[in-house]
């Protein structure tokens, strides 16, 4: 944040300066009324227009949270109808499903930010899935939980795959290009203004707004990356509550 404040205010003070030398853009009074004129609809197009972003990387971050706590819910919902299906076979894809979980959080996680999934987080699921397509109901309880245990496998796997489609999850790059051109725009303006006190005093709370909205859009953009980045707390929390799960 403290980066793009530094840099729009050093853009919108230092570049206008260069313009000015520029004989046929010396400002005085005529100039700086038609900047006036032009100004205020720039600026508050490219308000509305980051307004705009803000609310769709927020909406992105929501969406993509909800995945993880979706896909979090499911995964302990395989592990409760494995341990009440009660064979061999199902114990031993618990404790499968208690290391995909651990793969998920240490292995696959870090990769989210680059927009991949791990193979071998990949390969424990495919065995976890084989051996509940062997589990081999004898009882009318096992044969009920049974249909629930394949389709609850089912949604996992869809929930891993949709969390690794939505890693890369961004604004588009032509909103970016907007907002660039439009910011250009403003410090190119800058120029047709007299450098007065009040001007240099605007000047520099605009560009410190610009410069907190800007990051702000940047720190939320990406889902996965960055200090601020989704974290794995809702598998961290299943996983210890599969740890002491017993009945």
């Amino acid at each position: 944040m403290l980066f793009f404040i530094v840099l729009i205010t050093a853009a919108m003070d230092g570049f206008p300066i260069l313009l000015q030398l520029l004989p046929f853009l010396s400002p005085n009074d005529e100039s700086t009324k038609s900047g006036l004129s032009l100004f205020g609809p720039i600026a508050s197009s490219l308000g509305l227009l980051i307004g705009f972003l803000l609310n769709q990387a927020q909406t992105n971050f929501r969406e993509v949270e909800g995945i993880v706590s979706t896909e979090a819910a499911r995964i302990n919902n395989l592990d409760r109808l494995l341990l009440r299906f009660g064979s061999e076979k199902a114990l031993e894809a618990r404790i499968q499903l208690r290391a995909y979980i651990e793969s998920i959080i240490f292995i696959e996680w870090p990769k989210l930010a680059e927009e991949n999934g791990s193979k071998e987080t990949h390969m424990l699921w495919r065995n976890i899935s084989q051996n509940i397509f062997k589990l081999d109901p004898t009882t009318p309880k096992q044969v009920a939980l049974y249909s629930d245990i394949i389709k609850k496998s089912e949604e996992v796997a869809e929930s891993r795959e949709t969390r690794i489609d939505k890693s890369d999850k961004c604004l588009p790059t032509l909103f970016w290009v907007v907002i660039f051109i439009c910011l250009g725009a403003l410090i190119c303006l800058n120029a047709m203004f007299l450098r007065t006190g009040h001007y240099i005093f605007g000047l520099s709370i605009l560009s410190i707004a610009y410069g907190g909205l800007i990051s702000l859009l940047v720190i939320t953009d990406q889902p996965f990356k960055g200090q601020n980045a989704i974290a794995p707390s809702a598998l961290i929390k299943i996983l210890a509550s599969i740890k002491t799960r017993i009945e």
